[in-house]
């Protein structure tokens, strides 16, 4: 097979608009519940490439909430447009986009059995997904990365606005380019990077937190424990389920520590987010093994996250016993199922 040059989905995704501008429209384009920046980028850069190639009016949705606060910054400022799904409205769209995510991950609202007429993601291709046209480019960092290539193949003109969400969403995904960032992304992001508004990225980066934040913050370090390379900690309830995904990130940025695991309980479901800092850890496959395998978690080399099913109405054992069963796995896994983590491992 030969070799695929940088911006064959790029191509791909240009010719399929093209070749079927009548029959998609209008189209509904998906994120992945509770969006993130990569997703919200490159579903809203979709939408543009989508109008400007092929006269295509798309309208972005998804399940869940936007709950961090550099996310909410995001969407406000840029007045990005997406919307929380309504009741029924997936069901009643003739045209079906997925973005940043597949049907058979648990992470999106795609009805089962429907086949979308797109899917364009950066994750690793699960089996059984389908649709009229799958884009997904495992070497790309961020899947905002596939669209600000086609965007710029396509030479349609980018509002400063979207500029500035295709820098953040590549940024965030990759960490400001120093995790899973490839040439490409270095690439994208330097070609838009000049046309973003830098005060609205620095607003966005650097937001003001609520004393949920705060309170999830003090949670998160009063029950943090180490074991040797290892930190992690229990959240308990949480008024958004992206607050272990930013606990994890943050916790990694101990000065000792090889990965952090965090786990957090949102309407029924136990929330895992796990971080590495080696590019080989193979984090999104030993998450997907320590939920259960399917399609309860995954992720990159890096970074990952998923959801076990525990319910709303189980009790204080059984949300304990989850949350220790994941802990211990994960340290077996590590070689560590015979050291005792150190608990309380800020207080003295």
């Amino acid at each position: 097979m030969p070799k695929k040059n940088s911006f064959y989905h790029a191509r791909k995704l240009i010719e399929f608009l093209k070749e079927n501008s009548s029959r998609l429209k209008p189209l509904t384009i998906l994120t992945h519940d509770h969006p993130d920046p990569d997703a919200l980028a490159s579903a809203w850069a979709l939408s543009h490439l989508a109008h400007e190639v092929a006269h295509i009016r798309a309208k972005i949705v998804y399940g869940g909430m936007i709950g961090r606060a550099e996310n909410r910054i995001m969407a406000e400022r840029l007045q990005i447009p997406a919307s929380p799904l309504k009741p029924g409205e997936i069901k009643t769209s003739a045209h079906l986009a997925i973005i940043d995510t597949q049907p058979p991950f648990k992470n999106n609202r795609c009805p089962p059995r429907r086949k979308p007429a797109l899917i364009i993601d950066h994750h690793p291709r699960h089996p059984d997904t389908q649709a009229d046209c799958v884009l997904i480019d495992e070497s790309s960092g961020a899947t905002t990365t596939i669209l600000a290539e086609a965007l710029s193949l396509a030479k349609v003109s980018v509002p400063k606005k979207l500029a500035t969400a295709i820098v953040y969403g590549i940024g965030s995904e990759t960490q400001n380019l120093g995790r899973e960032a490839g040439a490409r992304d270095i690439k994208a992001y330097q070609e838009f990077w000049p046309k973003a508004h830098m005060q609205t990225l620095w607003k966005i980066s650097y937001p003001k937190h609520s004393t949920d934040f705060f309170t999830s913050l003090l949670s998160a370090l009063q029950n943090a424990f180490i074991c040797r390379n290892v930190i992690g900690t229990h959240l308990g309830v949480l008024n958004v389920p992206d607050r272990a995904a930013q606990i994890a990130d943050f916790l990694l940025t101990h000065e000792k520590m090889d990965w952090s695991i965090v786990t957090g309980r949102y309407q029924g479901k136990l929330f895992v987010s796990l971080r590495s800092s080696s590019p080989a850890a193979k984090a999104g496959k030993l998450l997907r093994r320590l939920l259960g395998g399917g399609n309860r978690g995954g992720g990159h080399a890096m970074i990952a996250g998923g959801s076990i099913e525990v319910g709303e109405a189980a009790s204080q054992t059984a949300w304990r016993q989850a949350e220790d069963k994941i802990v211990s796995d994960f340290l077996e896994s590590q070689g560590l199922k015979d050291v005792s983590p150190k608990l309380s491992a800020f207080y003295r």
